[in-house]
């Protein structure tokens, strides 16, 4: 989410969440083509890990100054060049067990021919660190986006679009706006319940207003959800368009997912549910 007058920005370094993994390695010459994401994954862990005081932080942030996730760090530098020998094993990461704490992420093949065997062999724990083992196909790196995208392309997923509209792009509340700054977010995707589509996104981009402010006013059913958001329109809502309205489900702060949806005015979203620079979704799964 996106908020200010203007614009603003928001610097993460890496937190560790139940399903964020970071350093990556992989050394197997049977995925090579992993190179490519890999060399900026771990790039960019090298400047996180000279950035940053080796000393844990208050809280117990799991990042990589926490003294637990170092000691991990360490085990996968030491064990990976081994384990990338055995046959199916992909590659290695620093994640989570499945009590929260630090773990050395083993990936393996699921389709490869001796899964089951390197799942038996490889142990609960490393030099001290706990394993969790994660089946996954095999890693691919595209050239660009699937469809040709290219990363790019000069497409801009900001600016006012012509109705219907594709999604992946700049959207939120209408009246998100207080005290001079306004906010927005992302148009994320098109689902159908029951014969009617709504785009989903996230809490905080269409319903989190739930306290009279200083625009006294409130979230409610029914209000406009539009696109572009109105950061990208100067604050200035009548130089975006309505394009759903707001269906209040109040994921949060009771629960611990942050999403939203909005009844897609018709004809104003394409029904296909198009994302901008990927394309319509496959309503099956890969096999």
């Amino acid at each position: 989410m996106r908020c200010g007058n203007v614009s603003c920005c928001t610097h993460q370094i890496l937190v560790f969440e139940r399903e964020l993994i970071v350093n990556i390695t992989t050394m197997n010459p049977k995925t090579i083509s992993l190179r490519t994401f890999l060399r900026a994954t771990l790039m960019a862990a090298a400047v996180v890990v000279s950035s940053v005081v080796w000393a844990n932080p208050p809280d117990e942030v799991l990042d990589t100054s926490h003294a637990s996730v170092r000691a991990v760090m360490s085990v996968q530098a030491e064990v990976t060049a081994g384990l990338m020998t055995w046959q199916d094993v992909l590659g290695t990461a620093i994640g989570l067990d499945d009590s929260g704490k630090p773990a050395l992420v083993v990936y393996v093949d699921q389709n490869g021919g001796a899964v089951a065997d390197v799942v038996r062999a490889l142990p609960t724990h490393l030099r001290g660190a706990a394993v969790k083992v994660e089946l996954t196909d095999k890693f691919r790196a595209f050239v660009g986006k699937p469809g040709g995208g290219g990363g790019g392309g000069g497409v801009s997923h900001t600016a006012s679009q012509a109705p219907p509209i594709q999604l992946g792009t700049s959207g939120g509340w209408r009246t998100d706006l207080a005290n001079g700054y306004c906010c927005g977010g992302t148009l994320g995707s098109l689902i159908q319940v029951n014969g009617v589509q709504y785009i989903l996104s996230n809490y905080h981009v269409f319903e989190s207003d739930i306290v009279s402010g200083g625009n006294g006013i409130i979230a409610t059913t029914g209000d406009s959800v539009i696109q572009p958001g109105l950061i990208d329109v100067a604050c200035n809502a009548y130089s975006a368009q309505n394009i759903a309205t707001l269906v209040k489900t109040g994921s949060l702060p009771d629960s611990n997912v942050d999403c939203a949806v909005a009844e897609v005015v018709p004809g104003m979203v394409g029904s296909d549910g198009a994302i901008l620079e990927i394309g319509a979704i496959s309503s099956q799964t890969a096999r």
